[in-house]
């Protein structure tokens, strides 16, 4: 066998470098996931080894997943009724959610950053900008730090990767090569 034939046995399904088996072998997760894993976001993995010196282990992936720099979120416009500026005195508690009385109508709203799990580039004393989405008849207001624009956009399916929250509905890549989050207003509201 050349080296690099030996070498791939290490990404093996099953394969143990252990020198014994024992009933706890084979418990953790082997390099033929890392291997798989690394190959579905279009990288590679590489091994060089030199007998009693050591080895040298590359990983290669697209430079697309490295210049991510923040989390973008887009909101597609035809949920949307309004955008508003609300102060932070204008939000209410009823009955432990947080409303806003816009124009006769009380509205719940929605933090989404605390629905994505991260923190708010806004001071507590800022006004807050609230994106007014509908469903049918029933109106919500999502809490966001920062309007970027508006564009076209191509929404990429995310599948199996993103199956978990059921909020986000896809991505896209924009112009600059950040990836935007597609947000499904209707499974918050």
């Amino acid at each position: 066998m050349s080296d690099a034939e030996i070498t791939n046995l290490l990404f093996l399904p099953s394969f143990s470098t252990a020198k014994q088996v024992s009933d706890i072998s084979g418990r953790g997760v082997g390099l033929d996931v890392v291997k798989s894993k690394i190959e579905s976001l279009s990288g590679e993995v590489d091994v060089k080894s030199v007998y009693g010196e050591g080895s040298k282990w590359t990983i290669r992936l697209p430079l697309t997943l490295a210049i991510i720099q923040s989390l973008m979120v887009a909101i597609p416009l035809g949920n949307i009724q309004t955008i508003e500026s609300v102060v932070p005195e204008e939000i209410k508690t009823v009955q432990h959610k947080e409303v806003i009385n816009l124009r006769g109508s009380v509205i719940p709203i929605i933090r989404l950053n605390e629905v994505l799990g991260c923190e708010s580039t806004r001071k507590p004393d800022d006004d807050f900008i609230v994106v007014v989405v509908k469903k049918g008849d029933v109106q919500a207001g999502l809490v966001i730090d920062e309007l970027t624009g508006q564009q076209e956009i191509v929404i990429k399916s995310l599948g199996k990767y993103i199956n978990k929250s059921k909020v986000i509905s896809g991505a896209t890549i924009l112009g600059d090569g950040e990836v935007a989050l597609i947000i499904d207003p209707n499974a918050l509201i």
